[in-house]
């Protein structure tokens, strides 16, 4: 399997690397969604934590923001001369 770029911190809540089962999710999606990959901010979810049940982060606001957040501070301290809100559109913290 191809190794994906992430730049997120490594947790408890999601994946860093891909592997067989997990889904990829771009933390910023929508029209940000290629931005999400270009800068290394997805990470890998098991089907139900991405979109196959209440809990997953399409459908649970709380791990979308946290994402987002965890997200955010990650860009912040891998690209210091770029405005994430700039690039994005919105800050989350």
């Amino acid at each position: 399997m191809q190794k994906e770029y992430c730049i997120m911190p490594t947790s408890t809540m999601y994946e860093t690397e891909r592997r067989e089962g997990l889904h990829r999710h771009e933390v910023f999606f929508g029209y940000n969604r290629q931005k999400s990959i270009k800068y290394g901010l997805v990470v890998f979810l098991p089907p139900e934590l991405h979109n196959m049940s209440d809990m997953g982060v399409h459908f649970n606001h709380e791990f979308d923001l946290a994402l987002k957040q965890i997200g955010q501070q990650a860009f912040t301290e891998h690209y210091p001369d770029m405005d994430f809100q700039k690039t994005f559109g919105k800050n989350y913290l």
